[in-house]
């Protein structure tokens, strides 16, 4: 039996005079009121009201017993109220979780935008570098990339990953471009730890890699250090394409463009995630990004 039982009706008698104007307040009958004050009262050992043919009044525990429990359902109200606006306005935390695979920063730079929005909002980001070792009930929102497994999970695309085939200008002096996938074997290749280097169509490329990594942010350095060739996405490496350090092959082929989804999980949704979820479909608008467009990535974030 809750603790609370019968407190609600005793507080509606008190402040409405009668058994019967309470019930009428709280939708039951009277006989419901005064059955559950008896039953509090018994609980308590106390009586709390006076009860006579004329009008009630309150026992000196019962003059106790109400201010202190008035106290506690406005408090409770008032409680109930600020929860509530998690699901009207954007409030409280919001925890992200960031893959760190390809470096966090362009998505960090957009979730700190979001932020800016919604100054009530607490961010907070987590960089991971596992998406298996992810546990989706710690996190409002997961960033994810890719072919998502079946999982009862929620999840809306907002963009891609694109990658494009980069190198500095040095070893594009040194080693030219590849004129199709298969020529990569006779290139000195920066991949991950797979050794293989996708593109758009399901074209897959095996190789034998000079340099492998699972951080593309090492990946990054190694291509700017003209060590090698790298299917990197652009995203990360717009400063570079835009200062002209790293160049880019703009050739259709050269290109994979990977789904880039936000995950959460299904039931209610706090303001706070749905504002998210809908800012990164306005600001990324589902858009491929190319070499061409590193200069206005650079300069955005």
């Amino acid at each position: 039996m809750s603790n609370w039982r019968g407190i609600e009706e005793f507080l509606a008698v008190v402040r409405h005079g009668s058994f019967t104007a309470a019930g009428e307040k709280l939708g039951v009958s009277k006989s419901f009121v005064s059955k559950t004050v008896q039953e509090l009262e018994q609980r308590l050992g106390v009586q709390l009201l006076v009860r006579t043919t004329r009008r009630l009044s309150l026992t000196g525990a019962g003059k106790s017993f109400y201010a202190e429990c008035s106290e506690l359902q406005d408090r409770l109200e008032q409680v109930e109220r600020r929860v509530a606006r998690y699901s009207s306005e954007p409030v409280g935390r919001l925890r992200v979780g960031l893959s760190d695979i390809f470096g966090s920063d362009f998505m960090s730079m957009m979730l700190a935008e979001f932020s800016r929005e919604n100054p009530a909002v607490v961010i907070e980001a987590i960089a991971y570098l596992d998406e298996n070792e992810i546990s989706q009930e710690q996190y409002d929102v997961v960033i994810r990339y890719g072919n998502l497994p079946s999982s009862s999970l929620r999840a809306r695309m907002f963009g891609y990953l694109s990658y494009c085939l980069c190198a500095s200008p040095d070893y594009v002096e040194r080693k030219g471009w590849p004129s199709k996938p298969a020529d990569l074997r006779n290139h000195d290749c920066l991949t991950d730890l797979t050794a293989t280097m996708r593109f758009n169509d399901d074209v897959e490329v095996k190789v034998s890699p000079r340099w492998r990594s699972n951080s593309g942010i090492s990946l990054r350095s190694a291509v700017r250090q003209g060590i090698g060739i790298a299917s990197l996405p652009i995203s990360i490496m717009r400063q570079g394409l835009a200062e002209g350090t790293v160049l880019a092959l703009e050739e259709d082929w050269a290109y994979f463009d990977r789904e880039c989804w936000v995950v959460y999980s299904p039931g209610i949704m706090a303001a706070s995630t749905r504002a998210f979820i809908d800012f990164l479909v306005r600001y990324v608008n589902r858009e491929k990004v190319r070499p061409s467009l590193a200069a206005k990535l650079a300069a955005r974030y």
